[in-house]
């Protein structure tokens, strides 16, 4: 009301002193025909669109004749378009003021109030003109809006009535109704209301799901249970039926009802792919750690099949499981499959690599690999699969390029230091041992408790007898680690030997002979070696 009172007073002072400029210029004699003059120019300056014209006109109408209510809702309009709000809010206003039987001057002004938040003006404007215009839906719409924004529901509901009574039954008033009364809480009133729609419209499902919803919200399950029901039997093919039953079997803890009903959504060829695709990850999430999730995957994944075996989200979902139950084969078709629809998808390509590797394929993992990295240029997954499978595959050149680039794209340290500790064994078979141990000296700061490439790098240095303080401290830290590894024991071994410390030597190698399961030439031969160090 302040902001109101402070532009009403505003607009006093704006009338009084156009007034005294009139009278200076004009000495209290108005011309009409210039008025109408400029007037129509004004309206032609509209008509093409030119605010600024329009104004200018206006305006000059407004000189010849200063209460000239139409020239000042014209150009209140112009401002407006100018964005000259304040000067549009005022020349309405004295518009209004002028000529306060004109409905078009009154509703101009409350859009005003109604933009300015002004609310309390607003509603008194627009009760004023419904009782003027008691026939006019429009005017109680208005006054409907506004008693909404100031949560005044009985009033609302009041002029509602009223308003139904002059347009009949209307869908948006309804809903508008139900809502009011829910947000009340009348819940009362509210099943009142939702039990009428239903009498008055027994086939139309919503009512009796909105009923539902109300009845579950408030712990009437039997309620809640017959009304779905009863969905059913009126539309069977009702897209969110199964929805809202797998959301109530949830609540009430039936989960294999619960599921049965995400099973009858997915087959409901009447519910839209995404919703189905989300009620199944939300069931999925919230069923991660129960027994039964792997199988229940697996029917859901047939049930897409079935409605939609144009789409991948079947074969993603079956190649999960099969990948999930070792079963490479199947899970391989299914990647397969999915590609064919789609061949940009990194799960699908990822997956599809990860089954070939696991049946030895080493040559489609190469292949693929390479393939996907046509989409993924920087994903470095696919850099280290084709890396491996060409290292696999004896061609170490291509694959000390592909891990190359792929710890380019890499920011994780442990997938960097699985780069850096291949590409040092690849050097080192390469007989380029200088990068072979630069590898593995950024593999052991990115991942300093690896402990392959610790037992490696300590006998690589052992075999050149090079830095054997280091090759010991390494070595030391792998046994530590698997003090049953038969292999760690055998490298730590031949560095003690190196360093020409034969007894305990000895000691370690003798564990690492007894902890083989087949006779090894290499470990028999250091054996050897150290016992004739001890003369033995």
């Amino acid at each position: 009301m302040k902001k109101a009172l402070f532009f009403l007073l505003l607009s006093g002072f704006a009338i009084g002193v156009f007034a005294q400029q009139v009278e200076s210029e004009f000495q209290d004699k108005p011309d009409k025909r210039k008025n109408a003059t400029y007037f129509s120019n004004g309206l032609q300056s509209k008509y093409r669109e030119d605010t600024d014209g329009a104004i200018r006109n206006f305006e000059q109408a407004l000189r010849y004749m200063p209460d000239d209510a139409a020239s000042m809702f014209e150009l209140s309009e112009q401002y407006y378009n100018a964005g000259r709000f304040e000067e549009a809010f005022r020349m309405i206003q004295q518009a209004a003021n002028l000529d306060p039987e004109n409905k078009w001057y009154q509703m101009r002004l409350g859009q005003f109030y109604r933009n300015l938040e002004q609310y309390d003006d607003y509603i008194e404007l627009y009760e004023n003109l419904t009782k003027k215009y008691p026939d006019d839906p429009e005017m109680l719409s208005e006054l409907i809006d506004a008693y909404l924004v100031m949560e005044q529901y009985d009033k609302a509901l009041s002029k509602m009535e009223v308003l139904e009574k002059q347009i009949g039954q209307n869908d948006f008033f309804t809903e508008q109704r139900l809502s009011i009364l829910k947000q009340k809480g009348d819940t009362k009133k509210l099943i009142a209301e939702l039990e009428k729609l239903i009498e008055q419209n027994p086939e139309n499902t919503r009512y009796y799901s909105m009923l539902a919803q109300i009845y579950a919200e408030n712990g009437k399950d039997k309620d809640t249970l017959r009304l779905y029901e009863k969905i059913k039997e009126i539309s069977p093919e009702d897209p969110y039926v199964s929805i809202s039953l797998l959301e109530f079997y949830d609540k009430t803890g039936d989960s294999e009802k619960a599921f049965n009903e995400l099973i009858s959504a997915i087959r409901n060829k009447n519910l839209d792919l995404n919703t189905k695709a989300s009620i199944y990850d939300y069931w999925m999430n919230k069923n991660q750690d129960s027994n039964d999730v792997d199988e229940q995957a697996r029917q859901c994944g047939e049930a897409f099949l079935e409605t939609h075996p144009d789409d991948k989200i079947a074969y993603l979902i079956l190649g999960s499981y099969y990948l999930v139950k070792e079963n490479a084969p199947k899970s391989k078709e299914m990647y397969q499959k999915s590609l064919a629809i789609d061949s940009t998808d990194f799960l699908s390509w990822q997956n599809l690599i990860i089954s070939e590797s696991r049946l030895n394929e080493n040559e489609a993992v190469r292949d693929h690999a390479i393939k996907a990295l046509k989409y993924y240029p920087m994903q470095p997954v696919f850099y280290w699969y084709a890396g491996v499978a060409s290292a696999v595959l004896k061609i170490n050149d291509e694959a000390i390029t592909f891990l190359e680039k792929g710890r380019r794209y890499t920011t994780d340290k442990i997938q960097m230091a699985n780069f850096d500790a291949f590409l040092g064994d690849l050097y080192h078979e390469q007989g380029e041992e200088q990068k072979a141990f630069e590898a593995y000296e950024r593999t052991l700061r990115n991942d300093p408790d690896n402990t392959l490439v610790l037992n490696n790098y300590a006998y690589y240095l052992a075999v050149k007898n090079q830095d054997l303080d280091k090759a010991l401290e390494m070595s030391t830290k792998a046994i530590t680690a698997e003090p049953n590894n038969a292999t760690y024991l055998d490298t730590h071994a031949w560095v003690l030997y190196m360093k020409g410390d034969y007894k305990e030597a000895e000691k370690h190698m003798s564990k690492a002979l007894k902890l083989l399961k087949e006779p090894d030439e290499v470990y028999q031969n250091h054996y050897n070696a150290i016992q004739l160090k001890l003369k033995n």
